[in-house]
């Protein structure tokens, strides 16, 4: 029971950016019109539990028919796996439709049906796949680049992207707004240096883009291949290598380190010791960014902080209190 709980408190949770979106965007529903359908409405096998039910009526959630709701015409999206649809399909069957679609009325759209959607294109195709006549909605007045970014970051949000479409995702939402990486992180609500190293991917080769998108390279693996820019014929030697070797995140690590270096040069370098190698990992997460000591003897050497664009020279330089002239 608790696991089941915690699956759909789960599911039902939005993105911290998403969330913030829709809640930004004009409420025009009125609160206890209709709510969740019920067995023998929608084709539903069982129904949500009755708190969701006075939820729902709380926050204004209308029962509308799928018939009735249009696409998007902003969404960016327009392949959907058939597997993760049907997963959907199957859980939505089970518990129904556990957060509610949000749409805004057709005619201020110019659409041909009373309601066009804005968040919840994946639950809508979903629903039409389990069978149900209508979904869970709550009514917004939206904008068309409201539509559009909301859709966008949906799409960022979505848990199953592989890392060169996530990459991608946020390319196009800063591209589409005019945002910068401080900017997007805020409005997402992430961390800029998230931002910052998946954008890093897009400038890999072709390539290693294609091992991520075969799933033989992970977001571990790109973030340190793309700290060898400078270097592509080693990067995209490490690529193959970990990708017919199965190496990990680690073993790249070291190999970035030491690949130009000969077998007998290898043999003479001393291990890291765990104190140096934990002293980096906290440096690296105070700063957003990979961080190398490099101790000459026992009093002496250097501590190496990687940055990838300006924006992140800027911010890591605020950071530690380095003061910018404007």
């Amino acid at each position: 029971m608790a696991d089941a709980a915690k699956a759909a408190q789960g599911k039902s949770r939005l993105g911290r950016g998403l969330s913030s979106l829709i809640g930004s965007i004009g409420s025009v529903a009125t609160a206890g019109q209709g709510e969740y359908p019920s067995a023998g409405q929608a084709g539903h096998v069982g129904q949500p539990p009755a708190a969701l039910h006075h939820q729902a009526a709380a926050a204004g959630v209308l029962e509308i028919p799928i018939t009735d709701i249009a696409p998007n015409p902003h969404q960016p999206r327009q392949q959907f796996g058939s597997e993760e649809l049907q997963e959907l399909a199957d859980s939505i069957v089970q518990q129904g439709v556990i957060q509610p679609l949000v749409v805004a009325h057709g005619v201020d759209h110019g659409a041909s049906k009373a309601y066009v959607l804005v968040a919840g294109e994946r639950r809508l195709r979903a629903a039409k796949l389990a069978g149900l006549s209508s979904v869970p909605c709550v009514v917004r007045k939206a904008g068309a680049a409201q539509m559009t970014e909301v859709a966008l970051v949906e799409n960022i949000q979505r848990t199953d992207l592989n890392p060169v479409e996530r990459a991608g995702a946020y390319k196009q939402y800063m591209e589409q707004f005019k945002l910068t990486q401080a900017e997007a992180a805020q409005r997402l609500g992430e961390p800029r240096a998230t931002i910052a190293n998946y954008l890093r991917i897009l400038e890999l080769d072709e390539e290693i883009r294609k091992l991520i998108l075969a799933d033989k390279l992970s977001f571990g693996h790109a973030k340190i291949l793309a700290g060898l820019s400078d270097d592509s014929v080693k990067q995209l030697t490490l690529a193959r290598k970990v990708a017919s070797e199965g190496l990990s995140v680690r073993a790249l690590e070291e190999l970035s380190g030491q690949a130009d270096q000969s077998p007998e040069r290898q043999k003479k370098i001393k291990p890291r010791s765990a104190h140096i190698a934990d002293l980096e990992e906290q440096l690296s997460q105070l700063l957003g960014t990979k961080v190398r000591i490099q101790a000459k003897n026992r009093q002496a050497g250097r501590i190496v902080i990687e940055y990838y664009t300006l924006d992140d020279f800027d911010r890591i330089a605020q950071q530690i209190g380095l003061k910018m002239d404007a």
